[in-house]
């Protein structure tokens, strides 16, 4: 899994796909994940 977080945003957090599946099967709460877009 790959998870980042940038130096300039430290509140966000960027994390890939895999990840976000992972936590919306564990059913954790207080994660909200939106989408970027990729260049």
């Amino acid at each position: 899994m790959d998870i980042f977080r940038l130096a300039d945003a430290s509140t966000r957090i960027i994390a890939n796909e895999r990840l976000v599946d992972a936590v919306r099967r564990l059913e954790l709460d207080g994660v909200v994940f939106k989408e970027l877009e990729a260049r």
